[in-house]
């Protein structure tokens, strides 16, 4: 049987910055994931955790149901993120690109997840959460990985 993990726990109160893959995983009922990501946006949802993204993850997010062209799900996916007291949504000004810029210079990460991170910093988070395993530590932002929010019990 799985537990809350104590890095689930921790996050209760804090800011963390949702990284793409947590909302195509649960938006795409992963059969993998989504027993991790549906009670993690559940905390975010019911406020014990204050829930921050980017612009750009919305983005990154839409490309699939743009693809397929499908109008019913492009409003569900938009209607998921924009709705009330659920996230802080952040922007990506030219400060925060170019923090990015060196985040990826220095650390040999790609680019968008560089954004992510500067975002996450500029935004005054406490944790990124991901399930990318490029992203490092940095300016107070801790890094969990969606494989440590479940204990085995």
């Amino acid at each position: 049987m799985d537990t809350i993990s104590p890095d689930f726990a921790r996050m209760f109160g804090q800011s963390v910055y949702i990284d793409t893959n947590v909302f195509i995983y649960f938006l795409d009922r992963s059969p993998t994931f989504l027993p991790v990501v549906a009670p993690f946006l559940r905390a975010v949802m019911d406020g014990r955790i204050i829930g921050y993204t980017g612009v750009a993850v919305i983005a990154e997010t839409m490309v699939k149901p743009y693809k397929i062209g499908d109008v019913a799900i492009i409003g569900k996916f938009k209607d998921f993120f924009y709705q009330k007291d659920f996230l802080t949504i952040l922007p990506h000004d030219p400060a925060i690109f170019d923090l990015a810029s060196q985040i990826s210079a220095k650390n040999s990460m790609k680019l968008i997840d560089s954004l992510h991170l500067a975002t996450a910093v500029q935004g005054g988070c406490n944790y990124l959460i991901t399930h990318d395993g490029g992203f490092k530590p940095m300016g107070g932002v801790e890094i969990v990985l969606l494989r440590n929010l479940v204990a085995d019990s």
